[in-house]
């Protein structure tokens, strides 16, 4: 594993990172702003959103939200959104590695760090499993399997902390990465 690992920081290139970027963004954009994604289901249902955008839910809640979509708002759900909610987690992991495998390059840290490549893909697969949950609630609708509200609930929220974690270590290591960059810089034009 850590072979692995340190081939991926080897290879990671601005060029990648940035390809990586656009991949995300263009995911982002379909899964959030366009007719067959989030944009699409709001002016289906007159406002009624997704369970993937709430921190955690219960039972009736997630009744309550399934039962405001209406037929046409699960049907479009499970027939649209959901088939894009699959690779729109692979395009965040791809992001968040490719940076972090960048800066981690960079800055030659601490041989342990490589191993905060793990985060992106643990986010990755909290949000599958959280998938797996929504789609037997849809399919089971008006009944809930009482395992599947509590797995994507579950999941859900850790998903989302990773999400947020994988936001800090990139945040930390670019701090880290313009702080040596300055010492090399002052190191260099003061001759030492």
């Amino acid at each position: 594993m850590d072979s692995f690992l340190d081939l991926i920081v080897c290879k990671a290139t601005l060029k990648k990172a940035l390809l990586f970027s656009a991949l995300f963004a263009g995911f982002f954009a379909l899964i959030n702003f366009s007719s067959f994604g989030v944009a699409g289901l709001l002016r289906i249902t007159g406002g009624a959103s997704i369970l993937d955008f709430e921190f955690g839910f219960s039972y009736e809640k997630a009744y309550e939200m399934l039962s405001l979509l209406g037929v046409d708002g699960r049907a479009f759900y499970i027939s649209r959104i959901v088939p894009i909610d699959f690779p729109f987690p692979l395009s965040y992991m791809l992001f968040y590695v490719g940076w972090m495998a960048l800066l981690l390059k960079r800055i030659k840290p601490i041989e342990w760090l490589k191993y905060l490549l793990f985060a992106p893909v643990l986010a990755m697969l909290l949000d599958w499993i959280e998938n797996i949950g929504i789609i037997s609630m849809l399919r089971g609708y008006p009944i809930l399997p009482r395992l599947a509200v509590s797995f994507a609930s579950t999941f859900g929220m850790f998903k989302m902390v990773f999400i947020a974690v994988n936001f800090l270590i990139i945040g930390v290591l670019l701090i880290v990465f313009v702080i040596s960059s300055r010492k090399k810089h002052s190191h260099t034009d003061s001759g030492v």
